[in-house]
């Protein structure tokens, strides 16, 4: 059961810039636990990186800044575009083939499409690293929603 004071932790797995994320599914497949209602400007939540020998650890909060609302793309390079176009400027930016070479990426790359995206910039506060028991396995969706996190 949930409620209005759960927080939502994105897992992240070293991937830079933190400020940026998305994900990438086939039309059909729903998400889940996903924050389907919460997710968009201002939307606060956690990110969750590996730490070494402590396995997971919440290692940032973040507050989101900009969306790329769910959308169909045809083709890798056009969800780049489309991610590019709406998130990034001089200030931060993936260059394409540091896009192509993200494991997640080429993973999604592999698989048919068109496919959908949805994706977002936050602004990134680094916290001190918070290791909790659940924060080992996460669901497919890469998030998780819980009541036990006191930051």
């Amino acid at each position: 059961m949930s409620n209005d004071n759960d927080s939502w932790i994105r897992l992240h797995t070293g991937w830079e810039p933190r400020e940026v994320g998305w994900a990438l599914w086939q039309p059909g497949y729903v998400a889940h636990p996903w924050p389907r209602d919460e997710l968009g400007p201002d939307f606060v939540f956690y990110i969750c990186d590996d730490v070494g020998r402590d396995g997971r650890a919440i290692v940032a909060k973040a507050k989101v800044t900009k969306m790329v609302p769910t959308t169909e793309v045809k083709s890798p390079e056009a969800a780049y575009r489309r991610i590019a176009d709406a998130l990034f400027d001089d200030e931060l930016t993936i260059p394409p083939e540091n896009w192509r070479a993200n494991r997640y990426n080429g993973h999604k790359s592999a698989v048919p499409w068109p496919q959908l995206v949805t994706a977002w910039r936050a602004e990134v506060e680094e916290v001190e690293p918070h290791v909790m028991p659940e924060l080992s396995s996460f669901p497919r969706s890469g998030w998780l929603r819980t009541a036990r996190l006191t930051l």
